[in-house]
């Protein structure tokens, strides 16, 4: 199995602020704006819409009518859907190469992580705390059922027909630019993985095995188990080959990660220990 740990989500360039946590421990990650059809207004989170939301933690008073790309889209709730949705990714141009370019394909595992901050509500509107350090963070998965080449003509499921790579396939494919779509398993498998868990969908909670971010670092160093580290007779974690982004830390390893890269992917049969610290993700990550 290879693991995927891609980065999506408002960031610095896209969006300009952190994704909340909340007080109640639930997260919530903004999808970044986009020339979509899909408005932050059409996208449901409990009893209300990300437009109110990010109206409050970025000041923005055109929150509403912003568009939005709605990817990974791996909330049943945040959308009506057709029968037999299943959470989705696509991909395009450079990123979708590299998936390509490393084999990853049906039983590979996405692992979806962002910018994260807590939040905490002031005078009736959420803000950012600003005692609160900024974080990558894990908050979803997708476990790859199949993948749909869409520039070559793979037809997408029907209940996939909203998802901007499908319906914007012309798009996204152009001037040779591959285009992707992986949509879910119907259940997460991997040794020793929790039972009935959705192949596919959001962290429920914020718990610290979901934390990337080293203490007391910047977002981008994060803090891993050693099976991660860079060693002899496997293929290092794509993008981070260089000895100098690694740096022991007790039982585990320090890594300063690239700047903007999308995709890194790990395999896993290589490292057996990632199983356990995979185990640690989803463990509590998905419990009721």
């Amino acid at each position: 199995m290879r693991l995927i740990l891609s980065r999506k989500g408002y960031d610095s360039a896209s969006g300009g602020c952190a994704s909340p946590i909340f007080p109640d421990g639930s997260l919530c990650s903004l999808p970044i704006p986009s020339g979509d059809e899909l408005r932050l207004d059409d996208i449901r989170r409990g009893d209300g819409c990300l437009g109110d939301l990010v109206a409050q933690l970025a000041d923005a008073s055109a929150a509403s009518s912003a568009h939005v790309h709605l990817d990974p889209d791996l909330d049943r709730g945040a959308r009506p859907r057709p029968f037999g949705w299943r959470p989705c990714l696509g991909q395009t141009g450079a990123a979708q190469t590299h998936l390509e370019r490393h084999g990853v394909d049906a039983g590979d595992l996405f692992l979806f992580f962002g910018w994260f901050r807590e939040v905490s509500l002031d005078g009736g509107r959420w803000r950012h705390r600003p005692d609160a350090p900024d974080l990558h963070c894990l908050f979803g998965w997708l476990q790859v059922g199949a993948i749909c080449r869409l520039d070559l003509g793979d037809p997408a499921p029907a209940w996939a027909a909203e998802h901007p790579h499908v319906r914007h396939a012309d798009r996204y494919g152009r001037a040779g630019a591959h285009n992707g779509l992986y949509a879910a398993a119907q259940r997460l498998s991997f040794p020793g993985c929790p039972g009935g868990v959705s192949g596919g969908g959001a962290s429920r909670r914020f718990v610290p095995s979901l934390r990337l971010t080293a203490p007391g670092r910047s977002r981008s160093v994060w803090r891993l188990p050693a099976c991660f580290a860079p060693r002899s007779g496997a293929k290092p974690l794509s993008y981070h080959a260089d000895p100098g982004r690694w740096e022991r830390d007790g039982e585990g390893v320090l890594l300063r990660t690239v700047g903007r890269g999308q995709e890194f992917v790990l395999d896993c049969d290589a490292r057996p220990g990632v199983t356990d610290w995979l185990l640690e993700v989803f463990g509590p990550a998905t419990a009721p």
